[in-house]
């Protein structure tokens, strides 16, 4: 494969207030999950994967740290050899905002032009997916067209007011937009994933470049796919949309069911994320587990029950955590108890305190917070 016939662009350009304070302080696509892995470590998995070296990442300079501390060198993904280029832009507007800063384009326009690929591929941070862009760049080739764009058939439960749906015709290209249904079947919900001719996206972006207030590429690629009658690549493996706590908590229960698990992580490709070496987790004769998954580097003495423990929590002798995720340096003290919520990195949670939220409202303790007391949701 020619290492420069492929592009990537990663955008986190959404914000979503329902995330709550687990989004305060680093872009969605950096929150843990399942333990060990960030968001991002899917879409970046997912280019490494398919041999694309060049990436070009879209974030808000506001919230940048956390990322460069996760990525650095890029090495897991195989971003750190001379061959290999790996870029961050920074944008100033707010998430929620559908329009581009001065020098959001002109970042964007300068990375593909001196690129020299011939595609270029999008992918977005909140939806939560190992895909298999080999086959998809294949499929692009094979049909000679504009544009692909990834879909997947979910329950309209899974929607957000933010997600868009797809009208394909029986040679699966796209033909427009659709509303949700009144019926049960599953609905075709955009990726917000595409391959696009990077010639055709140069062009198409220079054209709203020049107006007076341009969108941002997603919304702009969104668009394009019924201009272009974009071909339709259906995922049929595991999807997650992140878009709440609610959704963001599902998704991490959901590795707890072994087939969703193992369709995520070991379906048709490897998932990457950055390497800590730790001891593992260590039990306590004392301790009890139930349906659990723990990173590495915790001490566990009390119970555990359907849960993911991530890097160097301590849960003590007395105290239970059930229907939960911890993030790493949690402290969970002796007789304490804590349902149904989600626990930001290093939070204490005294002896003896009662943390309790719901399936439906999972209980979100944000990162730092000194626990003075219960809180029952």
């Amino acid at each position: 494969m020619k290492i420069d016939k492929y592009t990537a662009i990663l955008g986190n350009t959404i914000g979503y207030p329902d995330m709550e304070s687990l989004t305060a302080n680093r872009p969605l696509a950096n929150l843990p999950f399942d333990g060990k892995y960030r968001l991002i470590d899917f879409q970046l998995s997912s280019i490494a994967n398919a041999g694309i070296r060049s990436v070009y990442g879209i974030f808000r300079g506001q919230n940048i740290r956390s990322i460069f501390d996760h990525i650095r060198s890029g090495r897991e993904w195989g971003l750190n050899t001379l061959l290999s280029h790996y870029f961050l832009g920074f944008y100033n507007t707010d998430d929620e905002s559908k329009t581009a800063d001065a020098d959001y384009y002109d970042q964007i326009l300068n990375y593909l032009k001196r690129s020299g690929s011939d595609q270029t591929v999008y992918m977005s941070c909140d939806i939560l997916a190992n895909i298999n862009l080999k086959q998809v760049l294949h499929v692009h080739s094979a049909n000679k067209r504009e544009m692909t764009v990834i879909y997947k058939k979910v329950a309209k439960s899974s929607l957000s007011s933010d997600n868009e749906l797809l009208a394909i015709d029986e040679k699966d290209t796209v033909v427009g937009k659709i509303a949700v249904e009144k019926s049960d079947e599953p609905v075709p919900m955009s990726a917000d994933m595409y391959v696009v001719n990077t010639p055709y996206l140069i062009k198409k972006l220079e054209e709203e470049a020049q107006k007076e207030n341009p969108r941002k590429i997603r919304f702009v690629l969104r668009d394009l796919i019924v201009e272009a009658g974009a071909l339709a690549f259906e995922h049929t493996g595991y999807l997650a949309n992140i878009t709440s706590v609610k959704s963001y908590y599902d998704a991490n229960m959901d590795m707890l069911d072994s087939q969703k698990f193992y369709t995520l992580f070991y379906g048709n490709q490897k998932v990457y994320t950055k390497v800590k070496n730790e001891e593992s987790t260590y039990f306590d004769d004392m301790s009890t587990v139930t349906n659990s998954q723990f990173a590495s580097g915790s001490i566990i003495k009390g119970t555990v029950e359907h849960s993911i423990i991530s890097r160097s929590c301590r849960v003590e002798e007395g105290a239970t955590v059930a229907h939960s995720v911890v993030f790493p340096k949690v402290k969970i003290g002796d007789g304490a108890t804590v349902e149904y919520a989600i626990i930001d990195k290093n939070v204490t949670v005294p002896a003896g305190v009662t943390l309790r939220g719901s399936a439906e409202k999972p209980l979100v303790i944000a990162k730092n917070l000194e626990i003075t007391g219960d809180i029952i949701q």
